[in-house]
């Protein structure tokens, strides 16, 4: 997938992407709801951090759980990373592409995030909210 990469669907609920950016931005009410659960914020912290929006789950899971450590003081163990990983591709990752947040693509084990700037901007007062007081 290229960035320039132009998708059109066959309704008006199909998503539509133009240079890496979502046309169309989640209801608030989703945004809200993708928000409410640590882990997928912790994963969105991650994927809007990288410059492509690209990573592998097994990275994603690295990072959510080094988030994680740092919110609630818990131990990095190999059980939790993988653990994170498997509630990843399990829960969190096919709710952020139903909402057509990211793509996810089972059998390669990448996620592509794609901007969402009404996104980005609660993600970054979540963000200060929950870590910049440190």
């Amino acid at each position: 997938m290229s960035d320039d990469t132009v998708r059109a669907g066959t309704s008006e609920d199909d998503h539509v992407l133009r240079s890496g950016r979502a046309v169309a931005t989640p209801p608030f009410d989703v945004l809200f709801e993708l928000l409410s659960e640590s882990r997928r914020r912790y994963a969105l912290y991650a994927l809007t951090s990288t410059e492509d929006g690209l990573a592998e789950v097994e990275a994603l899971a690295d990072d959510v759980a080094l988030w994680e450590a740092r919110a609630d003081d818990v131990a990095l163990t190999d059980e939790r990373r993988s653990a994170i990983g498997d509630a990843l591709r399990e829960k969190h990752l096919p709710r952020l592409a139903d909402a057509e947040v990211v793509d996810y693509d089972e059998r390669s084990d990448v996620v592509r995030y794609w901007r969402q700037p009404t996104l980005e901007e609660y993600l970054e007062h979540t963000h200060f909210k929950e870590f910049d007081a440190d």
